[in-house]
């Protein structure tokens, strides 16, 4: 079965759960949480997925990387993913509830990547400028990458815009790798017709 599909069909029954118990913030924050350990401890997945490793165990660690005991409804969904066998989709069918809980909730979800932290004044005008755009919420990531060279990068959502120096000069390297195909084709051209 298509790994997106299980993802999709777990998250929203789990969000539809979630929001009947006015508990759908709560678990949000909870599947936020678990993709942060997640990403940072690379054996939480080979644990999960491990079949050696009892069920019982894999529900302490989601708990411990979900958070202090979890919650009662997130670990409710996890056992029910458990107890189906689904522990590989964890991460899937958390990402997918927390982009169906944005869209439902109206939160945009802003990532600004610069050489150095940006000043709250400038984080605020970029909250300000997303807020115009129609959502209701906006939740700020802000890194920092020393190999942009200078500029920023932002991406909302699945929308990215690099301002960076790196992109302007991978832009411009394409540019001129483009001319001089381009060239060479035409040089090529003038050679046959002759």
């Amino acid at each position: 079965m298509n790994e997106g599909l299980i993802a999709r069909r777990y998250a929203s029954a789990m969000l539809k759960v979630a929001e009947e118990r006015r508990a759908a913030g709560e678990v949000y924050e909870r599947m936020k949480r678990f993709e942060e350990n997640y990403v940072s401890h690379p054996d939480l997945h080979k644990a999960l997925v491990n079949p050696l490793v009892p069920a019982r165990d894999k529900e302490a660690l989601v708990a411990l990387a979900a958070g202090v005991e979890g919650g009662e409804l997130f670990m409710r969904g996890v056992r029910l993913l458990l107890r189906n066998h689904r522990e590989m989709y964890i991460r899937s069918i958390g990402l997918m509830y927390q982009q169906l809980y944005r869209k439902a909730h109206g939160i945009g979800r802003v990532r600004i990547i610069s050489v150095a932290p940006l000043d709250a004044g400038t984080l605020q005008r970029v909250k300000k400028l997303v807020l115009g755009s129609g959502y209701r919420e906006v939740e700020l990531l802000e890194e920092t990458d020393l190999s942009l060279i200078g500029g920023f990068v932002v991406q909302i959502d699945s929308h990215r815009l690099d301002c960076s120096v790196r992109g302007e000069l991978r832009r411009l390297a394409e540019e001129l790798d483009l001319n001089d195909n381009h060239k060479k084709q035409i040089d090529h051209d003038d050679i046959e017709t002759e």
